[in-house]
């Protein structure tokens, strides 16, 4: 059994975008409850702002390590019992445990989906984490503290603690992920750097030598050669302030700290307002599938597994000659350490649940068959297998080499046709090396580091990222709008916003 594949449908089900509403399509029946938990504070509350009630502080449950797993209730936007049924299928074979999951949208949906649950005494025992669970989500008690249940000193969690302490709330691990992901990298096609004679940033990064200035003098140089080209685009200014070692906005423990007017910040955005004025960027967020296919743009600043794949399918069908790669955001040139901004993946217990001692055995499950060696071993053989793919039905007849245990054949043998090829997008050693770089932090490669600014709430998002050129990470590296112009006339509100979430964590 390819248990690896657990990873893969996780990884594409963290990029699935839901609508902004939920439906109800729950599959099986009840749960079996064993233990309780804690209701709202106010059931009135209409679902549509069921987001932003305050529910009673989660009571922690003794657990007993004998008891059954039972059943577990998933909240969750993407059919996981189908995408993820190597794990489910462990889950049941290992733990006896089973799943009865609600699929809900992404977005504000699912936290009122949620909200209204917990309103109702009908919490799930599971949900994954999203940006608004920190400190948003938290802050309102949606959430069961996981210190008493996980150790993160033991040899199962090595490597994630420091990770964890990054989302404690008031002194409690609400959210421990059990693995880190590789946000956004730098992605670029060799093919046209070896084409006009540039040197390939992999080299600078494996020779240290990978820096803003060695980033803005590629990109200086790639513009100048041709007034279509683009130095670099994607996804808001905010890894480069990451390379800083700042965050935009800290929640650490029992403060939220505002950061706008750090001086790292401020250098940050100086840095990429610079990049705009001199017509080094683009215009934000494109289709990775279509990002690189006209030759002009260096840089895609996006998440680099589903760029990669994307950009290769596409440039491969479209028969043009490419050889992608990605690299790290390059390192601020005044720091002694790398920094990096990562994301992560992990699950939580919504206060109320019925059965956490079922969904501990689910985040161990997933944090063992996320670290064991052959299912790692197995991951890196299947990335970077460049063998030749067919898909699995004769295009002629249809016979099926699957079923008939015949799929190392290349043509059919009931009519003699050819096999149709299927597009492999695989990693070469050096290119994995670098993912496992960008994603396991006990190589030590950096100082993994996520910002909480899009932790709170949508306005609050919004002033960051996803109003064009208004947006503070947006408007000066795209459109080359003054950072400190856009700090000062959004500083008062985003302290006000702030402001509410400190008198919450100050309440206790």
């Amino acid at each position: 059994m390819k248990k690896r594949r657990i990873a893969a449908s996780l990884l594409a089900a963290s990029m699935i975008l839901g609508a902004s509403s939920c439906g109800n399509t729950s599959r099986g029946g009840n749960t079996t409850t064993t233990a309780g938990g804690a209701a709202a504070a106010d059931t009135t509350t209409t679902t549509a702002g069921m987001q932003n009630v305050d529910f009673e502080e989660a009571e922690v449950v003794e657990i007993d390590e004998n008891q059954e797993t039972g059943t577990i209730k998933i909240l969750i936007y993407y059919d996981l019992v189908t995408q993820d049924a190597d794990l489910v299928d462990l889950f049941e074979t290992r733990y006896g445990g089973s799943i009865e999951q609600e699929i809900c949208s992404s977005g504000a949906g699912y936290f009122e989906k949620l909200g209204t649950l917990v309103a109702s005494d009908l919490s799930p025992d599971i949900v994954r984490y999203e940006w608004m669970s920190f400190p948003h989500g938290m802050s309102r008690n949606m959430y069961t503290p996981l210190d008493s249940y996980i150790d993160l000193d033991s040899e199962l969690w090595v490597g994630m603690k420091d990770i964890a302490e990054q989302f404690v709330y008031n002194g409690k691990h609400f959210y421990i992920p059990y693995r880190i992901s590789s946000n956004f990298a730098l992605n670029y096609n060799r093919i046209v750097l070896d084409e006009y004679g540039l040197q390939d940033p992999m080299e600078l990064y494996h020779s240290g030598e990978w820096t803003w200035s060695a980033f803005k003098d590629l990109i200086t140089e790639w513009c100048n050669m041709d007034p279509n080209h683009i130095g670099y685009t994607g996804v808001s200014a905010m890894s480069f302030v990451s390379t800083t070692g700042v965050k935009l906005i800290d929640v650490k423990d029992t403060e939220i700290i505002n950061n706008l007017k750090d001086q790292n910040v401020q250098r940050a955005m100086e840095f990429v307002e610079d990049l705009a004025r001199q017509n080094l960027t683009g215009e934000g967020y494109v289709d990775p599938g279509q990002a690189f296919t006209d030759g002009n743009l260096l840089f895609l600043g996006m998440e680099p597994t589903w760029t990669y794949g994307a950009a290769c399918e596409s440039l491969y069908k479209d028969n043009i000659d490419y050889d992608m790669a990605f690299v790290p955001f390059p390192k601020d040139d005044n720091s002694d350490q790398y920094y990096l901004a990562y994301d992560s993946f992990g699950y939580m217990v919504p206060s109320g649940s019925k059965n956490v001692k079922g969904a501990i055995d689910w985040i161990t499950l997933c944090r063992t068959e996320e670290t064991d060696p052959e299912n790692v071993a197995e991951a890196k053989a299947s990335a970077t297998d460049s063998s030749t793919k067919y898909y699995p039905k004769c295009p002629g007849c249809k016979f099926s080499f699957v079923e008939n245990e015949v799929e190392d054949l290349d043509t059919c043998p009931e009519c003699n046709t050819a096999r149709k090829v299927k597009f492999n997008a695989y990693y070469t050693e050096e290119q994995y090396e670098v993912l496992l770089d960008l994603t396991d932090p006990t190589r030590g490669k950096f100082q993994f580091i996520f910002d909480n600014c899009k932790g709170f709430n949508s306005d609050l998002g919004n002033i960051f990222e996803g109003m064009g050129e208004a947006s503070l990470l947006d408007g000066p590296i795209f459109y080359n709008v003054s950072y400190t112009q856009l700090r000062e006339e959004n500083y008062n509100m985003v302290e006000s916003i702030l402001n509410e979430y400190r008198e919450r964590m100050a309440q206790g």
